[in-house]
């Protein structure tokens, strides 16, 4: 029989090439059909492979109901069940192909790419924030506001912000000017003097007190020295990093913290650099203003203490911020993901099973023609059970893939939202309850 002929021929073809790896995990398994009178082994072929043979001739939109019965005509009456479904299929099977192509390479993870804020990513890459506190410890930072010395005040504000950083975030302490004394022999010693005498994590911020009680006021103002020594600070692995130098003055030792602030700003490791003025005079606004704006940063006058902690907070804030956006972005592209994937699974279900549906009436019209054409030995009631299973086979290898990719999403998508809000909440909450203390 010709036509049987060239259905083993493509069966074995799909058999020995396979569909993928993925259908493999498929461990259902259905017969080949095969002539009774065979003494060869049957061969086994997985539900995708079996689902994967090309159409038959007049599947979809190329039924034509008298181009069929003509062929039907041609069949021989004494075929058995099996090989009467041989023919019939490729004469009626669907092209199913498509849509198990999908189910085989459907990726059921659902991955967001959403950036951290303030950590090294786990999943897959994300940002690593570095915050630099270059703090100045010139002779002019010994001068009292409201009967406390500005070293003081800036000492209890900076220690304020770093119990307040999230526990993942990169800090160093940094301070200049801490050396020698204002006058002129001791002008090399003092701006050469800046030293970092804290670096470490947001939860080993406490550690900062300790290390600023040893912090006197003593010489000139080096701020290009300083924002040159930022660089050393850097892990290499930093994205994003943001300095904040907290000064009473401006750069007294000849160099050029404009020019250093800019070639920060456009390094690998791009570099915000923010000026905290403490009391500056006009002439030393205008200077620290044009550093923080080279910087890519801004300029901030502060006139007492209670000025000094209230704008670290609201740079705290901005963190709080930054996280809740990240929460909120990440958990709705989670969703969408999530749904974009389900409704592709629920599409290829519902189009195969519509398909099974249409081969299935196609069978039984041929079947009800061969009826009426072929003598009582017909096997009728064997072929109508075939074409049933077939039927029930293709409907339900649709339902059954889909259901089982529709859950691996759910979940995926699930774990994932619940993993970006938890740990959103968790920032939000430890920097929130941070600032209350």
């Amino acid at each position: 029989m010709i036509r049987r002929s060239i259905l083993i021929f493509l069966t074995l073809i799909v058999f020995l090439a396979g569909c993928s790896n993925e259908a493999e995990r498929n461990t259902s398994k259905i017969q080949k059909p095969s002539d009774s009178n065979q003494s060869t082994p049957q061969t086994s072929l997985t539900d995708e492979q079996i689902l994967m043979i090309p159409p038959g001739r007049f599947a979809g939109s190329n039924y034509d109901e008298q181009k069929v019965q003509a062929v039907l005509d041609q069949l021989p009456s004494n075929l058995t069940a099996d090989q009467y479904m041989e023919e019939l299929l490729l004469l009626f099977a669907e092209d199913y192909r498509p849509y198990v192509s999908t189910f085989i390479n459907f990726e059921s993870e659902v991955t967001v790419n959403n950036q951290r804020p303030n950590e090294k990513v786990t999943l897959p890459t994300s940002k690593k924030l570095h915050i630099s506190i270059l703090l100045d410890a010139s002779g002019s930072m010994k001068e009292q506001i409201n009967g406390k010395s500005k070293m003081d005040s800036a000492k209890e504000a900076i220690q304020s912000f770093g119990d307040k950083l999230p526990k993942n975030a990169e800090v160093s302490l940094r301070v200049y000017g801490h050396k020698g004394t204002g006058s002129q022999k001791d002008k090399q010693i003092s701006c050469n003097s800046t030293e970092e005498i804290f670096h470490g994590q947001g939860e080993q911020t406490n550690q900062i007190k300790t290390v600023l009680q040893g912090v006197k006021p003593a010489g000139r103002t080096p701020i290009a020295n300083a924002l040159k020594s930022v660089k050393q600070d850097i892990n290499p692995e930093t994205t994003d990093s943001i300095v904040y130098v907290v000064s009473d003055g401006i750069e007294t030792c000849g160099g050029n913290p404009v020019q250093i602030a800019k070639e920060l700003n456009q390094s690998k490791v791009k570099t915000v650099v923010n000026i905290i003025g403490f009391e500056v005079d006009n002439e030393g606004q205008k200077m620290l203003r044009q550093v923080a704006t080279s910087g890519g940063g801004e300029f901030t006058s502060i006139d007492n203490d209670e000025t000094l902690k209230n704008y670290l907070d609201k740079t705290y804030d901005k963190l709080r911020g930054e996280w809740t956006r990240w929460k909120e972005k990440g958990a709705g592209e989670a969703n969408i993901q999530k749904e974009q994937k389900q409704g592709t699974i629920n599409r290829t279900q519902e189009t195969m099973q519509g398909l099974a549906n249409k081969e299935h009436s196609n069978l039984l019209a041929a079947l009800k023609y061969l009826e009426t054409k072929k003598e009582n030995a017909f096997p009728q009631n064997e072929l109508f059970k075939k074409i049933n299973e077939r039927q029930n086979f293709a409907w339900n290898y649709a339902r059954d893939t889909g259901k089982r990719l529709y859950d691996e999403v759910s979940k995926s998508g699930n774990k994932v939202y619940d993993d970006i809000t938890d740990e959103g909440n968790k920032n939000i909450d430890d920097l929130t309850n941070n600032k209350n203390n």
